[in-house]
């Protein structure tokens, strides 16, 4: 059906209601126009003014790099979406069509999900999840037991985005801890879930559970589990939040000798494990490293290699060499500012900057963000902020929220990550703090303008190497706009230009012929 939008003036109005009125005064639909709706085209649809710079940004199609597996967030702090009266707005800002366009979830498998003598598991996915954001049964659970309401809220956020056939999501699932009853503790530590070691006798037991959530998540939902990982930052275990130590042969005996077993025996060949994952990138590289090196037959495990971006200097963004040698992909699966709160535009720009960093020198094939959202009072864990940390009922976008736009809503899954190259002119000089990255799929292309210069704006010819542009549209934020779309039609001569504002993220896509 049409929406029909009618702007008659007075007089025609009743020069047609003489016409063609009915008897309830309405215009007959019959006689009058209705125009088919207008669509926004990226097509070329004219010529621009012919360029005055001589500056080049060029994309190098057979310069082929990493393929992109996507973008995403945490569900850590899943209580915050499922306790807002707008938790449906929230979903839809970070996976929807008009928000983020994430395709890949983090969840959580909590130990909460096993009995005390971790000999039965409940993973709650048959039981009613679907309590009202501000229900007095919702706030009471929270009250009564805080694990159960953390866990209904996982299966109501995947049951939304099952149910907006959202089923291009990569879903993996990390364990902040193990249950109590299969750690050990050394004298004197505290026996909970924020310390202790895993203990390997229970290494079986561990598996079946891992292995059963997977199952279940895959049962309920039909969801695809992308992954499992059966840590978080197992090198760390510092208080504050769930955690436990893991040693660096004993994660890899676990995976070769009953996690990945285990997987297979109960049809889940396709769920890769996701290994690593520890706080600091450079950790995460030398884990990952020594783990291949000492153990060749882990190639074989099925791999997703990972760490987090906490407190990482642009020096320790490093690639992970011996991952991407044999085949594995490489994720980033965690990052935020930890330490301080800042909502401008200078941290969106900040973090810009660090996402084309682990796109270009660390060559992830996915980055994921930490908190989509919650309330945050002196940190920057989030991309949208609630009114309040439990039960809210509003929330805002953070800057940040749009800079990490520029690459989640526009670089395409299975894309593959090609080379730029940038020619600067005096007349019309590129900044040299310019962070450019290409992506190209099948015919159509991506490429993303960090330009961190606080002073200079610049122009620039876009030009693909031994091919020529169909049609291009560029997306602007900076502290002003937020994904401000332009058509970049050719000139007479055929050549397309961008304008780059200072302080700007830019992203450009189109099809090549």
């Amino acid at each position: 059906m049409k929406k029909i939008y009618l702007f008659v003036s007075t007089s025609l109005f009743l020069l047609l209601g003489c016409i063609t009125a009915c008897d309830d005064n309405s215009l007959s639909h019959d006689d009058v126009y209705i125009p088919d709706p207008m669509v926004i085209s990226d097509e070329d649809d004219g010529l621009s003014p012919e360029p005055s710079t001589e500056s080049v940004i060029k994309i190098q199609p057979e310069s082929k790099q990493q393929e992109i597996d996507g973008f995403g967030c945490n569900f850590g702090w899943a209580e915050a979406v499922y306790g807002c009266t707008k938790r449906e707005q929230i979903m839809d800002d970070l996976y929807g069509e008009n928000g983020l366009r994430f395709n890949i979830y983090r969840g959580e498998v909590c130990a909460s999900s096993a009995s005390e003598d971790g000999k039965t598991f409940n993973f709650k996915t048959q039981e009613n999840y679907h309590l009202g954001a501000h229900s007095a049964e919702a706030k009471a659970l929270f009250s009564s037991n805080s694990d159960k309401f953390k866990e209904y809220a996982q299966l109501w956020i995947i049951d939304y985005l099952c149910k907006k056939k959202l089923m291009d999501i990569y879903y993996f699932f990390s364990v902040w801890t193990p249950p109590i009853v299969w750690k050990s503790f050394g004298p004197g530590e505290e026996k909970g879930g924020g310390s202790g070691s895993f203990d390997s006798k229970y290494s079986k037991e561990y598996a079946e559970f891992l292995t059963g959530f997977a199952k279940a998540f895959k049962e309920k939902f039909g969801i695809n589990v992308y992954g499992i990982s059966g840590w978080n930052e197992p090198d760390q275990s510092m208080g504050g939040w769930d955690g436990c130590m893991w040693g660096n042969q004993q994660m890899a005996d676990f995976v070769m000798e009953n996690l990945r077993p285990e997987l297979n025996r109960q049809g889940l060949q396709e769920t890769k494990i996701i290994y690593g994952e520890l706080p600091w990138w450079a950790n995460a590289v030398e884990w990952v490293e020594t783990a291949l090196k000492d153990n060749p037959e882990l190639v074989d495990a099925n791999l997703v290699a990972a760490g987090h971006g906490y407190s990482t200097v642009d020096a320790n963004i490093l690639p992970m060499k011996t991952a991407e040698e044999n085949g594995i992909h490489v994720w980033q699966t965690e990052t935020c500012d930890d330490k301080t709160r800042d909502e401008t535009w200078n941290d969106a720009m900040k973090w810009a900057k660090n996402y084309h960093d682990y796109l270009t020198k660390a060559r992830t094939n996915a980055v994921v963000w930490w908190a989509g959202a919650r309330q945050c009072s002196t940190t920057g864990e989030n991309l949208l902020q609630t009114d309040a940390w439990d039960f809210s009922t509003n929330y805002y976008r953070v800057d940040r929220y749009y800079s990490i736009g520029q690459f989640s809503r526009y670089i395409k899954r299975g894309s593959t990550r090609v080379d730029v190259e940038t020619v600067s002119t005096t007349a019309n000089r590129i900044p040299r703090d310019l962070s450019a990255s290409a992506y190209i799929k099948d015919d159509t292309y991506t490429i993303v303008l960090v330009n961190k210069s606080k002073s200079r704006a610049f122009d620039a010819l876009l030009e693909i190497e031994g091919k020529e542009f169909e049609s291009m549209v560029s997306y602007t934020s900076n502290s002003s706009v937020k994904w401000f779309r332009k058509k970049l039609n050719p000139s007479s001569t055929g050549k397309r230009s961008v304008n780059v504002p200072k302080y700007s993220v830019v992203t450009i896509t189109g099809r090549f012929k």
